[in-house]
């Protein structure tokens, strides 16, 4: 150990981690003025002492660029300013005061501390937060996120609590209070819910967008990694109608059989999504008026509607018009599916769900759900010999192959329009009688 100067402080060069180099000025127990250098390469005077075995280091000031010979503060402390602040911290160390204490340094990370703690977030801001994010990145089912993270997780773990305090068991109680209702399927719903709020939170705190203003979670892993799903509780979809049950179907949807049970808007919203092929719902829903082309017999799902973010122009068959046309007289502006109470805003698929089910308790038709009319279309369009490609196109499927990401931008519209005047035919293709007879076999 030697005397340091500014020409040896220039010379000490970066290692891959920070090191020190101390200041002999022949003393003992007065602690030692040392130079810290940085992998970086920057240095900084820094004072090291020790109590019983545990060195305490105060930090000094920057080290210039020439070692330390310049008085000039702006560019540094000199190194004759860092040795008279060593010689005060020393000479407090020799009065058995522990410099620290002196400075108020440790009163004042322990204020610090506290106050960085109360400024992490809440559970309830995580979740706030956490729906916000997928608010703005266009995912609709922020809201039921949230009132199903809030509706389980507040009974058991207090809306005010830190996240970062919230445990894993404290999580595992959430999920098995649901398991013991029967709610296993909605148990693995909100568990992935609690996995993508608390993944939110882990990158928030280094988001730059989200460092000035923002609650801080200071979450350092993710509480929900080690509660597996519960595998019984999901199942593959496989229901969906069969030929004759589509057409029935369609029949009453149509027929005076079902107006006292379903009002129009949703009976040509259903038909509509048979006669397209199988759209989800809410894209054929949510979509405006302004979205169909009459003379091009086309209508355009939105990228802010659609699932996958992208535009899907989809051809409409004389069947598909037909249905158009006959609610244009019902509603003739904003939405093409309305709520009931107001044409800025469109039809609540809550409705639909509900007029399905009720629909089957009056009916020969088997027990089924607004998501399998769908498979159905899918399933009975492929037995038409209409192939998996075409049928993916036309159901808007994210296509993950790296030609159809990335590359192809070709519409498909010949193709689309022919598979859908084929399974037009198909639903057509159908006597009556025929379907009368079906209703005394079901």
């Amino acid at each position: 150990m030697a005397k340091l100067t500014p020409n040896k402080i220039t010379g000490l060069l970066k290692k891959n981690s920070a090191y020190y180099v101390s200041d002999d000025d022949g003393t003992k127990g007065m602690g030692r003025l040392c130079v810290k250098i940085y992998p970086s390469g920057s240095k900084r005077f820094v004072f090291r002492y020790f109590v019983g075995t545990k060195a305490n280091f105060i930090l000094i000031g920057n080290v210039p660029n020439d070692g330390g010979k310049t008085s000039d503060k702006a560019l540094g402390m000199s190194l004759a300013d860092a040795r008279e602040k060593a010689k005060e911290y020393g000479a407090m160390l020799q009065r058995g005061v522990d410099p620290r204490l002196e400075q108020g340094i440790i009163n004042q990370e322990k204020e610090n501390q506290v106050k960085l703690e109360a400024q992490k977030g809440s559970i309830e801001q995580l979740f706030t937060s956490y729906t916000a994010q997928m608010e703005k990145d266009g995912k609709r089912t922020f809201k039921t996120v949230l009132s199903a993270l809030e509706k389980e997780t507040y009974p058991f773990i207090p809306q005010a609590t830190k996240a970062k305090d919230v445990t894993k068991d404290d999580l595992i109680s959430v999920l098995a209070h649901m398991i013991k209702r029967g709610a296993n399927t909605q148990s693995n719903r909100v568990r992935s819910y609690l996995m993508a709020a608390f993944n939110y939170g882990l990158s928030h705190d280094n988001d730059p967008a989200n460092y000035i203003g923002t609650a801080k979670f200071g979450l350092l892993y993710n509480p929900v990694s080690a509660i597996p799903k519960q595998k019984s509780a999901e199942k593959v979809g496989e229901h969906f109608l069969s030929n004759g049950e589509v057409k029935l179907l369609l029949l009453d949807l149509d027929s005076e059989f079902i107006r006292f049970q379903m009002g129009q808007h949703i009976r040509h919203l259903m038909s509509l999504c048979f006669y397209t092929g199988g759209q989800r719902p809410y894209e054929l829903a949510s979509s405006k008026w302004d979205a169909i082309n009459w003379e091009a017999k086309t209508l355009l799902i939105t990228p802010e509607i659609s699932k996958n973010k992208r535009p899907h122009l989809i051809p409409l068959t004389d069947s598909a018009i037909n249905i158009l046309t006959k609610q244009k007289t019902d509603s003739s502006n904003g939405f093409i599916f309305p709520h009931r109470l107001s044409e800025e805003r469109h039809i609540n698929l809550d409705s639909l769900s509900k007029a399905v089910s009720r629909y089957c308790e009056n009916s020969e038709i088997r027990s089924f759900i607004p998501r399998d009319i769908r498979r159905t279309c899918k399933t009975l369009m492929g037995e038409l010999g209409i192939s998996k490609s075409i049928r993916d196109r036309l159901q808007n499927h994210a296509l993950q192959d790296v030609s159809s990401k990335h590359y192809d931008r070709y519409e498909y519209m010949p193709e689309k329009l022919r598979a859908l005047e084929v399974w037009e035919r198909e639903l057509a293709d159908f006597a009556i009688s025929n379907v009368i007879t079906l209703r005394g076999k079901l």
